[in-house]
């Protein structure tokens, strides 16, 4: 269930100014649980072996992004390096010099893009927000993530 949260356009020199819209709101699984998830999904593999595989996928996926690999995780997407690069007058202007930064490109494979995606979700109101944004769980929310 992909929970959100109204918010009001306030910016009034936006043709949307006073228009109603929705933010996803989320909450952070962290690496732990994210483990134990799997480990509870019918996983022959110990919480333990699941941990040591994620940990040198990680790894070896840093190594392999630093070597210019790209690499693909089935379903999930290509990662590769992308350059954050200062425009030069000539080819022969440009340099290592001239790369500013990288990023982290994702490219999403079939079943993780966005259409698919919406095509499965189901969304409801957030029932509570924090100050930072963030959701807060009602009884029946924790109820319901623990079938």
């Amino acid at each position: 269930m992909i929970k959100y949260k109204k918010y009001q356009n306030r910016n009034e020199e936006s043709r949307a100014y006073k228009k109603w819209f929705g933010r996803a709101v989320h909450e952070l699984m962290e690496f732990d649980e994210f483990v134990e998830h799997m480990a509870n999904h019918h996983c022959v593999y110990s919480e333990g072996t699941i941990r040591g595989v994620l940990i040198e996928m990680e790894i070896c996926l840093r190594e392999l992004l630093l070597e210019g690999k790209a690499v693909r995780f089935d379903d999930l997407g290509i990662f590769r390096i992308g350059l954050q690069t200062r425009g030069a007058d000539s080819s022969s202007d440009f340099s290592a010099e001239n790369i500013r930064g990288i990023r982290m490109n994702l490219y999403l494979g079939k079943r993780f893009r966005a259409a698919q995606l919406f095509k499965e979700a189901k969304f409801r109101e957030a029932d509570l927000y924090a100050g930072n944004g963030s959701f807060v769980p009602s009884v029946d929310d924790e109820d319901a993530s623990n079938p």
